[in-house]
This record gives structure tokens, C-alpha cells and sequence, in this order.
């Protein structure tokens, strides 16, 4: 389970800055080691020497990184920990890696494709459902669209509200719907478009 990320160095004694992607930042605290990831593999083990919750970030000391040289090459570097080690789930509560791949289906138009990613924002999450040969589709992550969530049968079940479906997937001409029509669609498209980031889900 993907837990932080590393985002830059602290001081010149080797420390790392770490954005958390998780929900409960204070698991860094009771880490004895964790494990780093660059695209996708596993680039190396390391003991944590100290941890220290700072404003947003977690600054981490690790042991064999004592210079800001050795730091720096760590940047930009996923944290993982075991699935063992993640943090308890209340109910109706999924990480968002077990939702990835899931089939949303909408209650008017069937399939959608499959979810993409979720980005992590502070009112409410967004869905980015893909579909091979369409546009990518945005939504939030409210009660009122989610309708039900089951991984195992790995299927999502929503019902979009009016004219968003019609934002990401209908091709429709400026000649049609008229040039502000359409910058006012491309709009709402580039608002959702927000940074990516990972955490432990409920609704």
C-alpha cells in the first residue's frame, strides 16, 4: 500500500520531506521501516531512524541517508508498507486501490468503463472512469451519484446527474451548441482535472 511520496529534502543532514497519502499521517510515527518504489518497483528497503509530523508533511530520517546528496536521489519516490500494515477500514470504507479496474455502471446508460484513478481533494474525490475510444469521465464521490460499491463483484454503481455525462462523452459541434456553450463545457472539464494523490476511502 502505497502510503506517501517523497517531495523534497529538509535541512542538510540527509532528512526527506514526505507528503502522505494516507488518512491517518500519524502511522508514519510507528514505522520501524518502509519500503521505496520508483515506477512501479521496489527500488529499496530502509530503516527509519526518526519521524516527525511537520504542518502537512512527515519529515523522515533514514538509516545509510545522512547528506542532502543521498536525499536528493530519493525524490519523487513512492512509500510502501505491506497490506498487513494498513490501517483498519470502518464499514462502507475501501482503499482506493481495491476500487481501480472496478465497471461503473449508470442507471440510464449501462457501462461507463472502468475506474482510472481517483483524485483526493478536500470537499469531495473525484472518479476518472476510462473507456477505450471516449473521452475520460469525471465525477464526484457523492452519496447522491454513488449509488453502491462492491468490489468483489467489482462493479460500481452510479446515477450521474443531468448534463455531465454530456460534458466528457457527446461530441458536439460549436455550430450546434454555440461557442460559449461549448468554452463553458471545456471549463468544467479543466476544473475537475485536479492533482492526483492516494488515501484510504469511504464514503
Amino acid at each position: 500500500m502505497i502510503i506517501g511520496v517523497i517531495t523534497g529534502t529538509h535541512g542538510v543532514g540527509g532528512r526527506l520531506r514526505v507528503r502522505p497519502l494516507t488518512d491517518e499521517p500519524e502511522r508514519f510515527l510507528r514505522l520501524n521501516n518502509c519500503r521505496f518504489f520508483a515506477d512501479g518497483r521496489i527500488v529499496k528497503e530502509y530503516e527509519i531512524v526518526s519521524a516527525q509530523i511537520h504542518g502537512r508533511q512527515i519529515l523522515l530520517q533514514l538509516s545509510g541517508i545522512d547528506s542532502i546528496k543521498e536525499a536528493q536521489k530519493l525524490h519523487g519516490m513512492e512509500i510502501a508498507v505491506d497490506r498487513s500494515e494498513a490501517i483498519e477500514l470502518g464499514p462502507d470504507s475501501w482503499f482506493i486501490p481495491d476500487l481501480i479496474g472496478c465497471e461503473v455502471h449508470d442507471e440510464e446508460r449501462g457501462c461507463l468503463g472502468k475506474v482510472k484513478n481517483i483524485l483526493v481533494q478536500p470537499h469531495h474525490d473525484v472518479y476518472i472512469v476510462q473507456n477505450k475510444g471516449e473521452k475520460d469521465l469525471l465525477f464526484p464521490a457523492l452519496k447522491t451519484i454513488i449509488r453502491n460499491i462492491d468490489p468483489e463483484k467489482r462493479i460500481i454503481e452510479v446515477k450521474l446527474p443531468a448534463g455531465l455525462y454530456e460534458i466528457y462523452r457527446e461530441i458536439v459541434s460549436e455550430q450546434k451548441l454555440g461557442r460559449d456553450s461549448v468554452q463553458e463545457a471545456e471549463q468544467k472539464s479543466e476544473q475537475a482535472q485536479l492533482p492526483d494523490r492516494e488515501h484510504d476511502y469511504d464514503l
